[in-house]
């Protein structure tokens, strides 16, 4: 580096020149000067900055010194914080004072009504219990009156004759002959009265002899309409149903339906009654028409067939064999042990197809034929023996009636 700057130092002062690095020597002495005039603008820029401090220094000590008055502002001499806190506090002391007494107020309001109203309560609480009295000896009261009318009434009726005097005065009855006493229209059903209902379901009876008493079908019918019972008697029938039970007759192709019990429902109650009667159909004739459906059929098929194998076999077993002879005489064919095994077979075969035949003949004997009738078919049910709602009796008054 020293040689560098040497050698540069030697061009720039003609101490040394080549020609063959003249153009590298001008290049330097071109770097050589920038750098030096950079050097000396730094230390020229350095020397002014040195003289104005200079300056600067020796003008501040010889300006007079300025007396300073120190001035005291209210905020130093009094504590804000604790100003604010006094007069937060004394404002919240005088809420919490109102409140206090609007809380006083309240309650002492509130016990007032709360006073009054258990003063009303038990005013109002005196009335109603003087008025339940008073209504209790009132009840009591048309209690008493009403026996006393039922009382004079049935004692009325009983010595009203029922029979009025007529003008045959030699007209007399036995003693044997009966009245029917009048009954009240509210809670007797007589007979004649017919309900319009609907079947709940299907009805499949038998048409078989013994089905009246010992097969019969229960039905159960839903009512829907009130008929001609009278207005009185305030049953509600959309509420009523009717238990019968039904079989089938043949000849007429109808299922006979019979009345059995009438059950009705009356705020939360069950009421079940025994009723007489009997169903018309929708056609307006005695029972219901139906559908004859035979089951017998296949019996007879299989008898037939049975019978036809034992006629088959007993006319393949036909008879011994003969041999005529020159003088007339019939020789009997000596049987072989074949011949005996097919007659054996065919034999056993037919008193088989015999017994088969019977059998399947007692079955379809057996067998009678149905009837169907689907559900929701319109019916109409009529009384044919009056009954009190609720009566269960009268099956046996008529066992009665009839003995």
């Amino acid at each position: 580096m020293i040689e560098w700057v040497r050698d540069n130092i030697a061009a720039i002062f003609g101490r040394k020149a080549s020609d063959a690095n003249s153009a590298i020597s001008q290049r330097q002495k071109l770097v050589f000067k920038l750098i030096l005039g950079t050097i000396l603008t730094l230390v020229l820029g350095l020397v002014i900055l040195v003289q104005e401090k200079s300056k600067t220094h020796n003008q501040k000590k010889e300006l007079p010194v300025a007396k300073t008055t120190k001035i005291e502002l209210p905020d130093t001499t009094i504590d804000t914080e604790k100003r604010w806190r006094e007069h937060f506090e004394n404002l919240m002391a005088v809420q919490k004072e109102e409140l206090n007494e609007r809380l006083k107020a309240m309650e002492t309001a509130q016990d007032g009504l709360v006073a009054k109203a258990n003063e009303t309560m038990e005013k109002e609480l005196s009335d109603t219990k003087e008025k339940l009295k008073a209504a209790q000896e009132e009840l009591t009261s048309a209690s008493l009156t009403l026996r006393k009318v039922a009382t004079d009434e049935q004692e009325r009726i009983e010595s009203t004759p029922i029979i009025k005097d007529s003008s045959m005065s030699a007209l007399e009855f036995e003693h044997e002959v009966e009245f029917d006493r009048p009954k009240s229209a509210a809670n007797y059903i007589p007979e004649g009265t017919y309900f319009t209902g609907h079947l709940l379901g299907g009805v499949v009876v038998s048409t078989a002899l013994s089905a009246p008493d010992v097969n019969a079908t229960p039905v159960s019918i839903r009512l829907i309409g009130r008929g001609n019972l009278n207005k009185a008697n305030k049953t509600d029938i959309s509420k009523c149903r009717i238990m019968g039970s039904a079989y089938g007759d043949l000849s007429s192709e109808r299922a006979i339906i019979r009345l059995e019990k009438l059950v009705c429902e009356h705020d939360g109650l069950y009421q079940t009654s025994k009723i007489a009667g009997q169903i018309f159909g929708p056609d307006g004739y005695n029972g219901i028409k139906g559908t004859v459906v035979s089951t017998s059929s296949k019996h007879i098929k299989n008898a037939a067939i049975g019978g036809l194998i034992s006629g088959l076999s007993g006319s393949a077993k036909g008879q011994e064999g003969g041999v005529l002879t020159g003088s007339g005489l019939v020789q009997t064919k000596k049987k072989g042990m074949g011949d005996m095994f097919g007659q054996g077979a065919l034999q056993g075969a037919s008193n088989a197809g015999e017994k088969v035949a019977d059998y399947y003949l007692r079955q379809a004997e057996a067998m009678s034929p149905v009837l169907t009738i689907p559900s929701g078919v319109r019916v109409n049910a009529q009384i044919t023996k009056g009954f009190f709602v609720g009566e269960v009796n009268t099956h046996q008054k008529i066992k009665q009636a009839k003995q």
